[in-house]
């Protein structure tokens, strides 16, 4: 497993990561399901494992995730191995007494909810902790950025960053110099952070992780036109048959740039990634060691430059989940 280095943090990270969405499981908020539909506990803490055991050492989640079962079973797996990791979590979306979904990001709702997320993580200190999709005019008001430097200063967090929702707020984000990190989605369906973030981002020295690289499941070649998910399952959510037919045409036109140049369009989605320098870590979500194995076989294994290019140039103004509004 090749590492790379989390910008200005220093950390160096395992440059395939673990996102930890789909080891929170079904959940739902309001009758509306935010999870992932098809997990079990004991293969999501064979998951995990068998990813520390390949060399993966950054660990993503965030306490929304499962409600916090995400959190619990990583901590549940690693805590033995706390010093051979780096684990990070966000903070900001709430469970409202009404099942809504509410964002908060006080200072006293941070200071709380850091300390349930230390206590089902297991461990005194998160490596990073991220803000959660905040809007941009709440990272403008100076309590946030005092809030975690608070948190740095007492020890309970090493570094800070913000996982972002469009590459616009990004740009703000580094142009200010807040926090250390950014977490975007990029992947070859949506590759519009790599226009004018990552460049930005690569001069000011962010940490740059890089979400949904596998598209949602659909880089992962699994799907077709007439595949339907679970009703308690995310997708079901953004991924209607229409949207479904649209994206595949064009994951067919990445299979065919592809060619033999890869095993499977996973991995050369995961090595996609990679491919841009401003990258420091991708983190897909893995529901069992076999798909963790896939995943880390991305590592070391440089997709050709004519095939980024021509990925890039065929595919990287589509921008499907911007396209549509998708929030993941």
């Amino acid at each position: 497993m090749k590492t790379r280095v989390l910008g200005r943090t220093g950390l160096g990270v395992s440059e395939i990561g673990f996102g930890g969405w789909q080891a929170g499981g079904r959940f739902s908020v309001g009758g509306i399901p935010i999870g992932w539909a098809g997990t079990s506990d004991d293969e999501t803490l064979a998951a995990i494992r068998r990813a520390r055991e390949l060399g993966i050492n950054f660990f993503d989640t965030s306490d929304i995730y499962g409600h916090g079962r995400s959190e619990s079973l990583l901590g549940l797996a690693l805590a033995k191995y706390r010093s051979d990791v780096i684990i990070s979590t966000k903070v900001g979306f709430v469970r409202s007494s009404r099942d809504t979904i509410e964002r908060d990001f006080s200072r006293k709702h941070i200071f709380h909810a850091i300390d349930r997320s230390l206590h089902r993580l297991r461990t005194d200190y998160l490596d990073l902790y991220q803000l959660h999709n905040p809007p941009i005019e709440v990272l403008r008001k100076e309590e946030v950025q005092e809030t975690m430097e608070r948190l740095q200063n007492d020890g309970r967090i090493r570094f800070w960053g913000i996982s972002i929702t469009s590459p616009e707020e990004g740009l703000e984000i580094v142009e200010r110099g807040w926090g250390y990190t950014i977490q975007v989605l990029y992947n070859i369906l949506n590759q519009s952070a790599a226009s004018e973030l990552f460049p930005l981002a690569k001069e000011k020295r962010y940490g740059v992780i890089a979400r949904v690289p596998l598209a949602s499941g659909l880089l992962s070649g699994r799907y077709h036109p007439g595949t339907t998910f679970p009703p308690d399952d995310v997708r079901q959510n953004f991924l209607t048959p229409r949207r479904l037919e649209e994206a595949l045409a064009w994951v067919d036109e990445a299979k065919a740039i592809v060619g033999s140049s890869s095993d499977t369009l996973g991995q050369a989605a995961l090595r996609f990634v990679l491919a841009n320098d401003a990258v420091s870590t991708t983190v897909p979500g893995a529901r069992n060691p076999h798909q963790v194995e896939v995943n880390a076989k991305a590592s070391g294994n440089p997709l050709p430059e004519e095939v980024v290019s021509r990925l890039s140039e065929r595919i990287g103004k589509y921008n499907f989940y911007e396209k549509h509004q998708i929030r993941v």
